[in-house]
């Protein structure tokens, strides 16, 4: 019989077989697994992908797979495939540990939970949630050493037959981990990898999170979207053509994170689905890396400008933004200091007469965090801004503006005021060198 034939016909046996079950609850675990046994190597030979769709889950079932439900035990009981056993995807993970969310619980913990669902080291597992990407529930599952997983693509959902629903009893297995798999990475090493021409590090959590805040160099792949309206999978051009948008190509090692390790769990199944090897999770993501200040983040989010004109009602005490005829008058008063926090070579080329000079990123240290007072307070007295007198910030950035007037307002400085606006009669710093 050709393998199309064989891959048919079981695919037609074990979908008979799992409406069968459905209508007879009494038709036993162990009865389905005997008859699931049949042509074990069909389904070994045809090398499918991780991803599977129904009728491939179909097949597998018919060679023996188990059939893992990882979503929460009321959904289970609620509706499952008929044969699955439960192993709830948060049983395998804690929800919170020291301030780091969905890590893995300890190996103690998986053991027991793997066997009380019966499963065994080396068995086949095929699994399914609400969607094609249960993340963390595989990659506990192959941490804890089983070598062939395959996920349902759509989900439940996909599932053609008809649902059983109630609790099932299993015997338990023996399980333990013997040889466990473990891709995760610490923050160290991404840390190492971050400028490696030959690795990537994937930022799997949503765009606005991405532009937030992310990881020097990271690329942005938001999990979620690599899923249709069905929860489905992409197509794998589709998606292959997103990857190669990103640079993330079969060559480099890629290196998955997100908020909390979740999303990145999705992506991994998604790139190990497309035959990526040299996949690693850093697990703690984002949450571990932001509260760093050591770490370093990268900001993709564009810088504004004000309107022109002044925001704060006349009556208020301040700040205000104020005209360049205003600016140039103030300017005379000796209680008053026009404070450039531009770069110096922006304020080199050209300033307003008189300012004075604190680049506004002077104030964080190397690793971006705000230096001390004693230090903020030096490096504005030695351009002459001190509390006692009126401040008038300029710049052209929302972003350098609102920091400086944050700092200095920490520091104590009660009137400050802003300018961003165009500004005639600038000191040419190109006709001084002249």
């Amino acid at each position: 019989m050709r393998r199309s034939s064989t891959r048919a016909l079981l695919a037609a046996s074990a979908l008979s077989i799992l409406a069968l079950t459905a209508s007879a609850p009494s038709f036993g675990n162990a009865a389905l697994s005997s008859i699931f046994s049949i042509e074990a190597a069909a389904a070994e030979e045809a090398g499918f992908p991780i991803i599977v769709n129904a009728d491939q889950f179909a097949e597998l079932a018919a060679s023996g797979a188990k059939i893992v439900d990882v979503r929460p035990q009321a959904a289970f009981e609620k509706g499952h495939v008929p044969g699955a056993v439960n192993v709830p995807w948060a049983a395998l993970n804690v929800s919170e540990r020291d301030g780091i969310r969905n890590e893995f619980q300890s190996d103690e913990v998986i053991e027991k939970v793997i066997a009380a669902a019966g499963l065994e080291n080396g068995d086949t597992l095929v699994i399914y949630d609400n969607n094609s990407l249960p993340g963390r529930a595989f990659i506990a599952l192959e941490y804890a050493g089983f070598k062939t997983i395959h996920v349902l693509d759509g989900g439940v959902d996909a599932f053609k037959g008809e649902l059983e629903t109630g609790p099932v009893q299993v015997a338990a297995s023996d399980f333990k981990i013997t040889d466990k798999f473990d891709m995760r990475v610490d923050k160290a090493y991404v840390a190492s990898r971050i400028n490696a021409p030959d690795a990537v590090v994937i930022d799997g959590r949503g765009s606005d999170a991405y532009v937030d805040g992310h990881i020097p160099g990271a690329k942005s792949l938001v999990a979620s979207q690599l899923l249709t309206e069905k929860r489905t999978v992409l197509p794998e051009d589709i998606i292959n053509n997103l990857l190669a948008s990103r640079g993330i190509d079969k060559e480099k090692e890629i290196l998955s994170y997100c908020g909390s390790g979740v999303a990145a769990a999705n992506n991994y199944i998604a790139l190990r689905n497309l035959g990526y090897k040299n996949v690693r999770i850093y697990d703690e993501s984002w949450d571990e890396w932001s509260r760093d200040p050591a770490a370093g983040q990268s900001l993709a989010l564009g810088n504004y400008t004000f309107p022109g004109q002044d925001i704060a009602p006349a009556s208020s005490e301040g700040p205000h933004f104020l005209t360049a005829d205003q600016v140039k008058e103030l300017s005379q008063d000796p209680k008053v200091v026009v404070l450039d926090v531009r770069s110096p070579s922006d304020y080199g080329a050209g300033q307003i007469p008189g300012s004075v000079n604190v680049f506004w990123d002077a104030t964080l240290d190397d690793n971006r965090v705000l230096k001390d007072v004693a230090e903020l307070k030096k490096l504005y007295e030695e351009a002459g801004v001190t509390p006692d007198k009126q401040v008038i910030l300029f710049t052209r950035g929302g972003v350098q503006l609102t920091h400086s007037y944050t700092v200095l307002s920490l520091l104590g400085f009660k009137n400050v005021n802003f300018f961003t606006g165009k500004f005639e009669g600038w000191e040419n710093g190109a006709m001084r060198r002249g």
